[in-house]
């Protein structure tokens, strides 16, 4: 039993992340969703309470996936010069969102074009999200400071907002583009960074 109710959230989940990719979320709505999966509604309402929780059960999932993969490399861990974990972690967020662009595509549609009535609550959960992603990042700019392999006329936080431009604008071409980048166009790209920003 429990498996086919598993199975069924996932077949929800999946038909609505598509739809919702696809169509938008204000074009997407719950009898379309139970048409493709094959149930009513009344199935799909005992797993999500309404649309809005479903859209924010995919969003949620989507965002936890991607930042505890951040905040889990390995070699990160590893007893390296805070200038190559800063690179590597580059490097892995690049890899990461190549091998799961129609994800990050969804975040890109949604942060760029929220509904009207999901708007402030986008706006926190992003606020949220990208707090813990760029925490990881501001704990390695702060370590290459300590060490001074940065200078410090800039602050911590004007690093960090350079690096998080940076690799928000390849994420947005790749995810435009729909061209995953190669390891060694990254490491060129991040070369680039290296010696122009810091």
């Amino acid at each position: 039993m429990m498996d086919l109710e598993n199975s069924t959230n996932e077949k929800i989940r999946y038909v609505a992340f598509r739809l919702f990719l696809e169509k938008g979320y204000e074009a997407t709505n719950i009898r379309d969703i139970c048409r493709e999966v094959g149930i009513k509604p009344s199935s799909l309402y005992f797993y999500y309470r309404s649309k809005q929780e479903l859209f924010f059960s995919l969003y949620d999932e989507i965002w936890d996936e991607k930042v505890q993969y951040l905040e889990n490399i390995p070699v990160l861990k590893q007893n390296l010069s805070p200038d190559v974990k800063l690179c590597l972690l580059f490097t892995k967020t690049m890899e990461y969102c190549s091998q799961n662009i129609i994800k990050q595509k969804f975040l890109l549609r949604y942060h760029l074009f929220p509904p009207e009535e999901l708007i402030s609550m986008i706006r926190d959960k992003f606020r949220f999200w990208t707090n813990r992603e760029n925490n990881i990042a501001s704990k390695i700019v702060e370590e290459c400071l300590d060490k001074k392999i940065l200078d410090r006329y800039k602050s911590a936080a004007d690093y960090l907002r350079e690096y998080v431009r940076f690799v928000n604008a390849h994420l947005t071409e790749m995810i435009i583009s729909n061209i995953k980048m190669s390891d060694v166009k990254i490491h060129n790209l991040w070369l680039r960074f290296w010696n122009y920003i810091f």
